[in-house]
């Protein structure tokens, strides 16, 4: 089975000083037996910076 999920790699602040998140897209694959199984992640080559203020509730 496989998902996609957004790794936050660094915090870095914009030039107005507001903080922004790195995150770098996982292909997550997991064994499918059940929820406790581990399995492995695999980076793909596809970023993005995400305001702070979007990802965490104040």
């Amino acid at each position: 089975m496989e998902e996609e999920a957004w790794k936050s790699i660094s915090v870095m602040q914009n030039k107005n000083g507001e903080p922004h998140v790195l995150q770098q897209k996982m292909k997550v694959y997991t064994s499918g037996v059940d929820e406790e199984t581990p399995g492995y992640t695999r980076p793909l080559m596809k970023h993005r910076i995400v305001p702070v203020k979007d990802l965490v509730e104040l």
